[in-house]
């Protein structure tokens, strides 16, 4: 239950418009569309209006459903969550088709580039990423002193990123909650993707999570197997994913 738990930490948000689709990762509307994630106890629904951009995802955990909104305006895009728990509406602006900036109207997070690739998150934490080959190799939390360190399977191309967006600490830009399910269904709002698929993040204790795949015959992942491990003397918790596209 990683991933998802790790959603529920301060959530992420992404916007586009007609004119900013290409950002320089390509355009987020192309490829295929994510419309489910399920395990063992959560289901996420994926929802797309005519033009392929993703207008609501909602979380059920247990028959206990929670979702945001997204209303698409220009170079802005207006998130609202719907949940147990009050929160204001987020505000995502883009520059050049990537995420600049996300306010709730009482904080602001940014996102820097180094062209088309992320290299920087400032926010509730400072991160800063280094790349290597087309692949984030480790990022930094700068405010809390912590290194992650990332392998790739580098046979295996990444066609769509999914849980990069937690694994990589994107949600470390978020000022919504489950507001990174945007950036799942359209994860080139952040520029370039890893150019592989994400094998493991390790972190400067030893915390590991790590990742198989069974992908479909276009190279999509239809079911992803992530383990996590406290320390090297764990023997892992593994928790299945199966992933539907259309």
């Amino acid at each position: 239950m990683a991933i998802f738990a790790m959603i529920m930490s301060i959530g992420f948000v992404a916007c586009s418009s007609d004119d900013d689709d290409n950002n320089g990762g390509g355009s987020i509307t192309s490829g295929k569309k994510l419309v489910r994630i399920s395990s063992k106890y959560e289901t996420i629904n994926f929802t797309y209006g005519e033009d392929g951009k993703l207008t609501r995802a909602s979380r059920n955990v247990n028959g206990n459903s929670e979702y945001i909104n997204l209303d698409w305006s220009g170079n802005t895009i207006t998130l609202t969550t719907h949940a147990r728990w009050d929160e204001n509406p987020c505000t995502i602006t883009l520059d050049n088709g990537k995420i600049s900036k996300a306010t709730d109207g009482e904080e602001t997070y940014k996102a820097a580039y180094s062209g088309n690739y992320l290299s920087q998150i400032t926010g509730y934490n400072i991160n800063k990423y280094t790349w290597e080959n087309g692949n984030i190799v480790n990022y930094k939390e700068v405010s809390e002193g912590n290194t992650y360190n990332c392998t790739y399977y580098t046979d295996m191309p990444n066609k769509h990123s999914v849980f990069d967006v937690d694994a990589l600490g994107f949600d470390d830009a978020i000022l919504a909650e489950y507001g990174n399910l945007l950036i799942m269904a359209h994860p080139t709002l952040f520029g370039l993707n890893n150019k592989n698929l994400l094998k493991s993040v390790t972190d400067s204790e030893g915390y590991t999570l790590s990742y198989t795949y069974e992908l479909d015959g276009d190279g999509y992942p239809v079911k992803i197997t992530e383990t996590e491990k406290k320390n090297q003397y764990d023997s892992g918790s593994p928790e299945v994913y199966t992933l539907t596209w259309e």
